[in-house]
């Protein structure tokens, strides 16, 4: 939203496969139809657009289903993704049940998603054991 500054996205698969027809990679309020990225908007009328929003957000790294490429900083000539911006390693409850990949979300590899403990947990019926 407006007035949201100095915001970081790395590392991330945005949208979902076959399912980006009608949408646009950039959009602010004005544009009826959705958008990847939507940056200093406000929604209150008669919604402005915050363009120091955009000017100030880093996006480095970033898959997306609309273009099916990843996205890098043009400054940023480092494109090596590490596994986690605060872990140091992988967490135990990857290594538990099934075993799960580390990291789950992989915006550089030929699969982006896998599967997160806490969504197999969930979609078992079983939320505090491991499937």
């Amino acid at each position: 939203m407006a007035y949201s500054y100095w915001m970081s996205f790395v590392g991330n698969v945005l949208g979902a496969s076959g399912q980006m027809a009608g949408w646009v990679y950039e959009t602010n309020s004005t544009v009826s139809k959705p958008g990847i990225w939507m940056l200093g908007w406000d929604s209150v009328k008669p919604y402005p657009t915050d363009a120091r929003v955009s000017a100030t957000t880093l996006r480095h790294g970033n898959f997306d289903y609309l273009t099916n490429t990843v996205k890098w900083d043009p400054v940023i000539t480092n494109h090596t993704l590490p596994n986690s911006l605060y872990l140091t390693h992988k967490p135990a409850f990857f290594d538990a049940g099934s075993g799960y990949t580390w990291p789950w979300v992989d915006p550089v590899g030929a699969t982006k998603l896998y599967t997160l403990p806490a969504k197999a947990r969930y979609d078992a019926g079983t939320p505090f054991t491991q499937p």
